[in-house]
């Protein structure tokens, strides 16, 4: 039976992903990634803005599609779609043949396997990765207890639910024993894991416990709430060699008067005394933020004082999306809507802005010598790409190379050429 599953969404969905597709291994599947070609299409959805839905229901219609041809037997769709629109996916797609609206991807793929008459897994293997092989995502909760007005995660994925550290552990000395080289911590806020039972300490009690993993090199931490970022998080930057330099920290915004507004429960002044710590305790670390334009009632005002932030911080990394009103959100409901022309006008100024403060940093980084992991062969020049320590999969910078190098490896490599979002290098010697 050839099975061809598709996630869509982030890191999050892709560990999902790997959940069930563990529970279908067995001698008579093979997945593939052609949904023309498959058996069976499983659609991981994505429904956290409005063009993720989009893209679900499009990616659906193709399944669909391709069933009413022939070319597959079943489709079935799983994920944040389902979880919030069961009914009137069930009403409106009658040619899926099922929707799995449960949070448990272990469970979901136990009810494929029966659906899909297939033999039990017998393999002991939690996870059957999506990603290269030297890489995984592990995600350490579900949920979410903040209520920023404009997100639907509560609504999606309920409160906040740290997973055990026990179990965490088991998993990724399994991926490390697979191949795994670095874990990237997920979670929708990772610097709240174990507040909601009342343990501060639970992801510096985490992080600890995984660097004592003898094979592991690199763990890396994705989404982490300024308003929860503790002084002991930052000291643990210098007294664990195994944790990346490098800090996914998404403040949306700058001005008190927009953070008040989307329930971010951190001021300005927080923000910039959790960004001066970084800096001055941790040297050499990159912050990546993610910064929302264009949200209710953003005046020419607010939107000086987040350019004017972003030239003074000087993010290593950056991202920029425009504010989507999400039905059911009380940011939706509110006055003084900003046009859409407006919002790209201030994501493309934004973006501009950094462009340049990301050419200077990369300039700075001609001629060192720096380690870098192997992701993939390139098709161009027979090169390979690879990343920094400063740099997240799929999201950041890539260092350019050439020579006989292997996926999954560290090597030193001199900086010899820079642009603004990418590096070349000559490889020098292997690391491990």
């Amino acid at each position: 039976m050839k099975i061809c599953v598709i996630t869509l969404g982030c890191p999050k969905n892709v560990v999902d992903s790997e959940y069930l597709t563990a529970r279908l291994l067995n001698d008579k599947v093979e997945f593939i990634d052609r949904a023309d070609q498959a058996d069976v299409v499983i659609i991981n959805t994505c429904a956290f803005i409005l063009p993720a839905r989009e893209e679900a229901i499009e990616t659906i219609l193709e399944a669909v599609n391709l069933k009413s041809q022939g070319k597959i037997k079943r489709i079935y769709v799983t994920g944040c779609l389902p979880q919030l629109y069961l009914d009137e996916l069930q009403t409106e797609l009658p040619e899926v043949d099922g929707f799995f609206a449960q949070l448990d991807f272990n469970q979901i793929g136990r009810k494929l396997t029966r659906e899909l008459n297939l033999e039990s897994s017998k393999n002991s293997q939690k996870r059957f990765l999506q990603t290269p092989g030297h890489y995984a995502y592990l995600k350490i909760s579900e949920g979410c207890d903040n209520r920023c007005f404009y997100c639907t995660i509560p609504r999606i994925k309920g409160n906040y639910q740290s997973w055990a550290r026990t179990h965490l552990i088991d998993e990724a000395k399994q991926l490390v024993d697979g191949g795994v080289r670095e874990l990237i911590l997920v979670a929708q806020d990772t610097t709240y894991y174990g507040w909601e039972k009342g343990n501060r300490h639970a992801l510096i009690n985490l992080i600890n416990s995984l660097a004592k993993v003898e094979q592991l090199k690199w763990i890396r931490i994705l989404y982490a709430h300024p308003a929860h970022v503790e002084d002991k998080l930052i000291q643990l930057y210098n007294e664990q060699e195994k944790l990346c330099r490098y800090i996914d920290l998404p403040i949306q915004h700058i001005s008190n008067k927009i953070l008040k507004s989307m329930g971010r429960q951190i001021a300005e002044n927080d923000i910039r005394k959790v960004i001066a710590k970084l800096r001055n305790q941790v040297p050499n670390i990159a912050i990546r933020t993610t910064l929302m334009v264009g949200y209710p009632g953003e005046d020419e005002e607010d939107f000086r004082l987040l350019k004017n932030f972003v030239s003074q911080v000087q993010f290593e990394r950056l991202g920029v999306f425009k504010f989507i009103p999400e039905s059911g959100t009380p940011a939706a409901r509110l006055p003084d809507q900003i046009d859409e022309q407006t919002k790209e006008d201030r994501l493309q100024e934004i973006m501009e802005l950094q462009y340049d403060i990301a050419g200077q940093k990369n300039q700075k980084m001609l001629g060192q010598t720096v380690a870098v992991i192997i992701d993939e062969p390139e098709e161009k020049n027979a090169s390979f790409a690879g990343r920094t320590q400063w740099d997240s999969p799929l999201i950041d910078n890539l260092v350019h190379l050439s020579g006989e190098v292997e996926a999954g490896k560290f090597y030193n490599v001199t900086i010899n050429r820079t642009e603004e979002y990418d590096l070349w290098g000559k490889v020098n010697s292997l690391i491990y």
